[in-house]
């Protein structure tokens, strides 16, 4: 399920950097207050751009509706 929706994410967020957004939802089923800070900082030091993170948190909010 998560390579669908990361497929999914990555076609509505064209720019998004995929092994980004592969290897940050494999570690996580949700959007939860731990992800949303690693979220954050991975943002700040990696120089992720809108589209990732904007995937990353498609696929976590997804994610989180199927469990």
């Amino acid at each position: 399920m998560n390579k669908e929706l990361i497929a999914k994410a990555l076609i509505k967020f064209s720019k998004a950097k995929r092994i980004a957004v592969e290897n940050f939802t494999c570690g996580y089923n949700e959007l939860s207050v731990e992800a949303s800070m690693n979220l954050s900082a991975d943002t700040i030091c990696y120089k992720w751009n809108s589209h990732t993170v904007n995937a990353i948190r498609y696929v976590l909010q997804y994610k989180s509706l199927a469990n």
